[in-house]
């Protein structure tokens, strides 16, 4: 049994961690009390048995241990942000973009915001877009990391009634406006600034101009980026569109490579394959059908 002098207290450890180890931007309710969970569990701390508090872990005693955090200074919460979310001042200037990729773990950067990373765009996004999953597969997921971030505690962690992993509706942050959008296909991401941001590939934010228009900065400004861009990435965009646009996607694109371009490459002949006579399909899917017309790739020119 160690010295009553050497014990390191529950509370100051968990302090010690958030502080040393933790390096988002935020920490979610979630996340704060999987790392307690896990402090209490272990016992020690940098080779420190800890002064254990009189009770197991529950919802009271989370809340005294959060509240005892946000007194010391390490964390503050934020007025532009839900209070299950709170802040590290140091932290206050992080990129939005950041920030809710620590508060929503399984969606991305995606349409706009995304063609500014790649440099595709100089057009300053007003607004985040942010592509997430369906609510069926985030739950799923939720779960799934659950058991990863708690393994044997979990059974005890739910039974205590503690914060779980919940999917967190942010519409602004830091002045910028966000915009979430739900789909059952949000993959096609890649890691990025060290793992602190989710983005739509390369590839797939080119498949994202054309299946999305409207939240890339308007199809002429989708062909223009196409004009100036696919040359470079002209192998990534035919392997994402042949793998994952649909028949009107590809249409789309092998008219903008083809004939706007002046591309060529033997996947965008596959393509007239999915170019279907007597129907009304539109190189812009938001402005009315036009007279003008490609016949090789069966689409109405109404840009």
């Amino acid at each position: 049994m160690p010295k009553r002098s050497t014990l390191l207290k529950w509370r100051d450890a968990l302090d010690l961690k958030i502080r040393t180890e933790y390096r988002a931007p935020v920490i979610s309710n979630y996340q704060l009390a999987v790392e307690l969970v896990k402090l209490m569990s272990a016992g020690t701390y940098v080779g420190r048995s800890l002064r254990m508090p009189a009770r197991p872990v529950d919802r009271p005693l989370f809340y005294k241990a959060r509240a005892a955090l946000v007194e010391s200074g390490l964390l503050v919460p934020s007025r532009t942000l839900p209070n299950t979310i709170l802040r590290f001042p140091d932290r206050k200037d992080s990129d939005p973009a950041e920030v809710h990729c620590t508060i929503d773990p399984f969606g991305h950067v995606a349409y706009l915001s995304a063609m500014a990373f790649h440099g595709l765009t100089n057009r300053l996004p007003r607004v985040l877009y942010y592509v997430t999953p369906d609510a069926s597969t985030w739950s799923r997921l939720a779960s799934e990391r659950m058991d990863k971030d708690l393994g044997e505690l979990r059974d005890a962690f739910v039974t205590a009634q503690l914060p779980e992993l919940r999917h967190t509706v942010v519409k602004r942050m830091n002045g910028m406006v966000i915009e979430t959008f739900r789909s059952k296909d949000a993959g096609g991401w890649i890691h990025a600034r060290e793992g602190a941001l989710r983005v739509a590939s390369l590839g797939r934010t080119f498949l994202q101009m054309l299946q999305r228009s409207d939240l890339c900065g308007g199809i002429r400004h989708v062909i223009e980026v196409y004009e100036e861009h696919a040359r470079l990435s002209l192998k990534l965009i035919v392997s994402e569109l042949s793998q994952r646009g649909t028949k009107i996607d590809r249409v789309r694109a092998g008219y903008i490579l083809e004939e706007l371009c002046g591309l060529k490459d033997p996947g965008i002949d596959e393509w007239t394959k999915d170019a279907s006579r007597g129907g009304s399909r539109r190189l812009d899917p938001q402005a009315p059908y036009a007279p003008k017309f490609s016949e090789r790739w069966c689409l109405s020119i109404n840009v």
